[in-house]
Formats: C-alpha cells, sequence, structure tokens
C-alpha cells in the first residue's frame, strides 16, 4: 500500500470516529424528547406530550434516569387532568343537584333498615303495596343512583316469568332479566331489570307517553303469556321516573369522576410533599 492509500485511509478513519463521536447518544436524544415533552405541557398539549414520554420508556429502556423524568412528567400530566376534571365535574354536579330535588318531590322514599343495604325513591302513584295482586310495572331509583324497574306478575298458575315486550305506535321493545317467584294465595313473580336496561325500558314509556301502551308478558311455555295496558298515571309516573333516573345516572357518574379525579390529585401531592419539605 502506498503512502497515498495510507493517507487517505487515516483521513477516512479520522473523519468517521468525529462524525460518530458527534452523533448524539441515547442519553442525549432520550433528554431531548423529555425536554420536547415539558414544553408541550407548558403549553398545555398533554396528549401530545403523554405520547412522546412513552417513546421514551419504548426506545430507550436503558436510559434509567430519563425514564424517571419522563414518568414525574406523566405523574404531573394525570394531576393537571385530575384537578381540570374535578373542576368540570364539580360545577356540573352543582348544576344536577337541584334539577333532582325538584323531582324527587314526586317520589318518596323507602328504606327497610333490617334486611336492605340501600333504599329507593319510588313515584308516589307506584306504590307496591297497593298492587300486589295485578300484573304492573313498578320503577324506583335507589339512593346509589341505579335504576330499577320490576315486572310483576301475579296468577293462579306458575308461568315461569322470562320477558316482557312494550309496543306503541307500531313499535315494540322486548326485556328480559332474572325472575323471583313465590306462592301467597296465588303466584307471584317479579322480573328485574336494572340500571342501563331499566332506563331503556322507561326511555319506550317515555317516547310514547302519549300513546296506548301495551305490555305482553311471557312464560318460559309460549302458551303462558298475559296483556295488560298501561294507564295514563302509570305512564306519567314512568316517565317522571325515568327523568330522575337518566339525571342520577349523570349524577353517579360524576360523583364518581370525582371520586377518581381526589384519589389522583390526592396520591400526588402527597408524593411530592416530602420533596417540598426537603427544600425547607
Amino acid at each position: 500500500m502506498n503512502t497515498q492509500n495510507r493517507i487517505i485511509i487515516c483521513v477516512s478513519l479520522t473523519w468517521l470516529t468525529c462524525f460518530y463521536a458527534c452523533q448524539p447518544n441515547d442519553e442525549t436524544r432520550a433528554a431531548t424528547l423529555v425536554a420536547e415533552a415539558q414544553s408541550l405541557i407548558n403549553q398545555g398539549q398533554w396528549r401530545a406530550a403523554n405520547l412522546i414520554l412513552d417513546s421514551v420508556h419504548s426506545a430507550y429502556p436503558r436510559e434509567v434516569t430519563q425514564r424517571r423524568a419522563a414518568k414525574a412528567l406523566q405523574d404531573s400530566i394525570t394531576y393537571l387532568e385530575a384537578k381540570q376534571t374535578l373542576d368540570y365535574s364539580d360545577s356540573l354536579l352543582t348544576t344536577l343537584l337541584p334539577k333532582a330535588d325538584i323531582l324527587l318531590r314526586h317520589f318518596r322514599y323507602e328504606k327497610n333498615d333490617q334486611y336492605e343495604d340501600h333504599g329507593r325513591y319510588v313515584h308516589r302513584l307506584l306504590t307496591t303495596s297497593s298492587n300486589t295482586s295485578r300484573n304492573f310495572l313498578q320503577a324506583y331509583v335507589r339512593d346509589d343512583r341505579l335504576t330499577i324497574v320490576k315486572s310483576y306478575y301475579f296468577g293462579a298458575a306458575k308461568v315461569g316469568q322470562t320477558s316482557i315486550t312494550l309496543s306503541a305506535d307500531n313499535e315494540d321493545s322486548r326485556y328480559t332479566g332474572p325472575n323471583h317467584s313465590f306462592n301467597a294465595e296465588g303466584w307471584h313473580e317479579i322480573m328485574t331489570l336494572e340500571d342501563a336496561t331499566a332506563l331503556q325500558l322507561l326511555n319506550f314509556v317515555s317516547t310514547h307517553q302519549s300513546a296506548r301502551i301495551r305490555v305482553r308478558g311471557e312464560g318460559d311455555k309460549p302458551a303462558k303469556a298475559w296483556v295488560y295496558y298501561l294507564s295514563d298515571k302509570e305512564k306519567t309516573a314512568l316517565t317522571e321516573t325515568y327523568q330522575l333516573g337518566f339525571l342520577m345516572k349523570d349524577i353517579r357518574q360524576l360523583e364518581q369522576a370525582i371520586r377518581v379525579a381526589t384519589a389522583q390529585i390526592n396520591r400526588y401531592e402527597q408524593k411530592q410533599s416530602p420533596a417540598i419539605a426537603k427544600e425547607y
């Protein structure tokens, strides 16, 4: 190899060494991403910042220092989001609770402390005590904000109630749920619909309140069926129960959001307090 070739090789090696030495290493790349995420957080772009911080963990698993910094920023995003959720939910809840109080004037509270964990708000036109020997729909909203609809059947023989179908204005809507039966001077059967299914049935009644609504119950055999129609008072009571139940569902969701957000805020602030104490 002549002298000129040796010089070319040495120059090339020197250039390559300098080139790679000047390239940022993994720690620098990770730190750049963390800094970029911090900038986005300052601008209120929390979701974009979270995506970048996730990439720090996935792309640079060995950069422990930068991953800790990324995790700390992600915790701060969770904290900021929780404070925003808390403020929004608390504000909205303040507007909904008075609306619920107005609707509750049409209901009465019932609870047997000996065997019931939750009380219930029952419309004054839908009390169970005056309807024990007929077929009817009972609806109420529990004090834990859940809506319940019960289909009551009464007859001389057991039918094994499996479903009810509401019909009005050429529309049908069928509902199923667990059934409980017992014999006491005739057969009593109670099928229970809860939460979303109960609200769906009540919404059907509310939507067709001005129409004639037929209720057809079915037992475990095709021949075991019965039909009755909702009275105007029942339609009014069920519609108002729907309004209360739907409102209570929103209240329950807001209360849950407030509980989660408050827990996140407390957890973050407790985690930060030792570090703050050290500064003083």
